[in-house]
């Protein structure tokens, strides 16, 4: 009997791994369709790949920003599975080397400057993962336009 539970457990186990990356791979595959549409869309230049996010800046800003800044931004955020506008936000400042910003943000810090203009795109590893987080379901790709001051 015990033999038997254990098999039925490993079994589970098995089919709930094996599920989960099914998931994962899937996402992953309609991500970089999804990706490949929005590049063509705007041509192999606008959109720059840096440390897995897609930066496409329409105004480079003036100046670095330094650890202790204090940034402020406007943005608004979008599923780009189906274009679900999740947040908004035109009065959002942070301290630059102490932000609680979603990693694909964090990411792309390094590569804008104050005064800058643009999108980014984050794939869902950098976003909010395989987690459902209000109205963004799992594994969405992360469309934001943003605008830092």
């Amino acid at each position: 009997m015990k033999k038997f539970l254990f098999i039925a457990v490993v079994i589970t186990a098995t089919l709930f791994l094996a599920t989960s990356c099914n998931k994962e791979k899937d996402a992953n595959d309609t991500e970089n369709e999804l990706i490949e549409k929005l590049l063509a869309r705007y041509g192999d230049t606008c959109f720059v790949e840096h440390n897995g996010i897609y930066l496409y800046l329409t105004e480079e800003g003036d100046k670095e920003y330094q650890s202790t800044d204090i940034v402020k931004m406007i943005y608004t955020g979008q599923t780009l599975q189906d274009n679900n506008t999740f947040a908004k936000n035109d009065t959002l400042k942070f301290v630059y080397g102490k932000s609680g910003l979603i990693s694909g943000f964090l990411r792309a810090l390094p590569y804008i400057k104050r005064n800058s203009k643009g999108q980014l795109l984050i794939p869902f590893q950098y976003g909010y993962g395989s987690q459902r987080v209000g109205t963004i379901e799992p594994y969405s790709t992360l469309l934001f336009t943003f605008e830092m001051q």
